[in-house]
């Protein structure tokens, strides 16, 4: 496999492999922009398009290339369920979402949502998740990339393309099995109109309906993040429990107060063997609390305001407002904890 613009053998595999990670996903890290070109299309007009915080992804037997962009060569193909792709020896294989739960993850594999019932049981699955605590496996399994994720967490959101497929026909995709955006000659067009990020998620069956629910469903972002929580705390379902998912630490019953839910990237609050966690899938940082410092946690994120959590926490800890307030300070600015977004009664 050949490289270039630096980097060299040793790494490009594992280059290739985080370069594939981004496209999948659509999440952008490294690159403003991944590019996965399929067999027969000439390199030389991309070379007018890309620029050098871009990254090309080159069948082996494409034509040698010479651009601003890094560009690695890869092996096999990812369009039909289980096709596989390699970059030397590592490598990812495409498979439908509803199979995922059934077929044994034997290594990399990118799970997309493929048609109406893929699309209702990923809804299904994260509403079960909400209301038991309990994930499909694929998602909570370190091996397993969702495709689209990004389009799933804020299908509406306008954009740039940034995970881009370029057909042997000369057809301009986004994203595993998105929707065509246009095609070579108006590639200039395509990369600077924003998008919204729904058109990763495919045409087909049910589409509309999908994108209205996933919408309508603001809890979809903080799913998705708990299955980050359970991969990177190597978590496997009923060995932890994590608050707004089958479980609360204050029970609604004996407050009576709760009136939002956590912001979507606020840290989690999770009871484990250790004890009482918290644990934050942006900064990876995780932490044992005390049970007063947890009940503020936690009163804290299903508070639409300041006031309303300081209230909260004073009677059930039986505190002077002024020193609950002053806890709820002390979580804010130590522990990164937000009041919640306020939720409709």
């Amino acid at each position: 496999m050949t490289t270039s613009r630096g980097g060299g053998e040793d790494d490009s595999e594992v280059v290739g492999a985080r370069g594939l990670r981004e496209w999948i996903t659509g999440e952008r890290d490294r690159y403003a922009r991944v590019f996965l070109v399929d067999s027969g299309v000439a390199t030389s007009v991309l070379v007018p398009v890309v620029g050098d915080d871009d990254l090309l992804l080159l069948p082996v037997e494409s034509e040698p290339y010479d651009g601003p962009a890094r560009a690695l060569r890869y092996r096999g193909e990812l369009t039909e369920i289980g096709d596989e792709l390699f970059f030397g020896e590592r490598g990812v294989e495409l498979q439908d979402y509803v199979a995922a739960a059934y077929v044994q993850i034997v290594g990399p594999t990118a799970v997309c949502l493929l048609d109406g019932p893929s699309r209702r049981a990923f809804l299904d699955d994260a509403a079960l998740a909400r209301r038991t605590g309990v994930f499909p496996s694929a998602l909570i399994d370190p091996r397993v990339l969702l495709a689209g994720r990004d389009a799933l967490a804020a299908p509406t959101e306008l954009e740039l393309p940034s995970a881009l497929r370029v057909h042997g026909d000369g057809q301009v995709s986004v994203g595993v099995r998105g929707d065509v955006v246009g095609s070579i000659a108006d590639l200039p067009a395509v990369l600077a109109t924003p998008l919204p990020r729904a058109v990763a998620l495919g045409a087909g069956e049910s589409k509309t309906e999908f994108v209205a629910e996933l919408t309508s469903r603001e809890g979809i972002r903080r799913y998705l993040l708990a299955t980050d929580l359970m991969k990177m705390l190597r978590l496997v379902n009923g060995t932890a429990r994590i608050s707004g998912f089958g479980w609360h630490l204050i029970d609604d019953d004996d407050d009576g107060r709760a009136d939002a839910e956590p912001l979507a990237a606020d840290p989690f609050l999770l009871e484990t063997a250790d004890g009482l966690v918290l644990a934050d899938t942006t900064t990876l940082r995780r932490q044992l609390l005390s049970p007063v410092t947890a009940q503020v946690v936690a009163v804290m994120q299903t508070s639409s305001a300041p006031g309303v959590a300081a209230e909260r926490i004073a009677r059930i800890l039986d505190l002077p407002f002024s020193d609950a307030d002053d806890l709820c300070r002390e979580a804010a600015t130590r522990l990164g904890i937000h009041v919640g977004g306020r939720v409709d009664a």
